[in-house]
């Protein structure tokens, strides 16, 4: 792994304050766009959508991800601390309202403004969690991560509520939030003297021409691994009320999924200090895969949502360790390296939504998510040739921040 700078501000001590305020934001903001599997029981018979359009709509959110690996260029030249300050209002307004889209395109100009104000804030805010981290890059990450799946958790159940409390007509009200959470990050970080990412860094070509072997086996198991997890978000709502479920239980189950998936993310970046980021994702997967095929095999039975919860736990518990490890591997890119993470998390999900959706047209969701979940399988020997590339102490040692 590469050295990070020595003038870089990480050197400093761990800013739990400041870390746990980012954390925050990601949880807000990251509740919006797991309105959507809620959203698509709805949307589906009220727009006259087949499953294939479903998921192509439905992926339309991560087109603009396309966008992240320029957006984290910039914002590791300029101060972005804006994109990361307005874009909770943004995703919130856009997903707010989504449910109440009259056509086709209105619902996609909503998702692809959803999609853009995404791009904006992953990079800047996933960059400067780790310039803020000290030496605990691992730690820093769990924590950011964390509020993101705790924003996954509560999102499909947030709406779900929202939704049979006051119908869709009035479900916009739950954009306060968003709006709440700006405000906040404008208060507290709108004199932050550490937005900027300092010197200006080497030429991005030379860099990915260095580490193109572990980069391009990165990629790999970044969109593998996306694969599953983008088929549960979207479809699994269909899924279970397609089995006579309430449509607050399908919300539940992704709730679930979500909850197991927190806890992993948490535990997943400590852990990969401690034992190897490789090690860490090997470990997760082998967890994932057979709790996730018990809990399709079971559907929305008790059993079944116990099952998604510790395939969510296992699956979800390398999202942190991904973050890390690209910005190990690019350490004076650091917002670049976010946006390429999160532009080949959008290709795996994309693939996932349109994929799984044709599939679940021809044979049926139940048998397409069974695929979904056997495609992560792939990333196992991949992982293993990523081995000589794991490097534990490369973001715990006092050298390198």
């Amino acid at each position: 792994m590469h050295p990070s700078p020595p003038d870089t501000p990480e050197e400093g001590n761990f800013d739990r304050g400041n870390v746990v305020y980012l954390s925050g934001a990601h949880f807000i903001h990251d509740c919006y766009p797991a309105f959507i599997g809620v959203l698509l029981p709805i949307l589906i018979p009220r727009l006259g959508l087949s499953l294939t359009a479903a998921g192509i709509l439905a992926s339309s959110m991560r087109w603009t991800t396309s966008l992240q690996p320029f957006l984290g260029y910039w914002a590791d030249r300029r101060d972005t601390r804006y994109w990361v300050i307005l874009a909770p209002t943004t995703t919130a307004v856009c997903m707010s309202v989504a449910g109440l889209s009259p056509n086709v395109g209105v619902l996609l100009v909503l998702l692809l403004s959803t999609g853009v104000s995404h791009a904006a804030f992953h990079p800047a805010a996933g960059a400067l969690v780790t310039r803020i981290s000290g030496p605990s890059w691992g730690k820093g990450m769990s924590y950011f991560m964390t509020g993101g799946e705790l924003g996954r958790v509560i999102g499909p159940l947030a709406i779900a509520a929202m939704i049979g409390f006051v119908g869709i007509e009035q479900s916009w009200i739950i954009v306060i939030p968003g709006i709440l959470a700006s405000f906040i990050l404008y208060r507290r970080f709108r004199h932050a003297d550490f937005a900027t990412a300092g010197s200006r860094p080497p030429r991005m070509r030379g860099v990915l021409n260095e580490g193109r072997t572990p980069l391009l086996l990165m990629a790999i198991i970044i969109i593998l691994r996306s694969f599953m997890i983008v088929g549960f978000l979207v479809f699994y709502p269909t899924f279970a009320t397609g089995l006579g479920s309430t449509l607050l239980i399908a919300g539940l189950g992704l709730t679930i999924y979500e909850l197991g998936g927190t806890i992993g993310a948490f535990v997943g970046g400590l852990l990969s200090d401690r034992i190897g980021r490789v090690r860490t994702m090997v470990i997760g997967l082998l967890f994932a895969v057979p709790m996730l095929l018990a809990a399709v095999a079971m559907g929305p039975t008790l059993a079944g949502i116990a099952f998604i919860g510790l395939g969510g736990l296992g699956l979800l518990s390398s999202q942190a360790v991904e973050l890390v490890v690209m910005q190990q591997l690019l350490p004076e890119h650091r917002s670049s390296a976010v946006g390429i993470t999160y532009l080949l998390k959008a290709i795996g999900g994309t693939a996932a939504t349109i994929l799984i959706g044709a599939a679940g047209d021809v044979m049926g969701i139940q048998n397409a998510l069974f695929i979904s979940v056997t495609v992560g399988l792939v990333a196992l020997p991949v992982l293993y040739m990523m081995r000589p590339h794991d490097d534990i102490r490369a973001a715990t040692s006092p050298s390198t921040g």
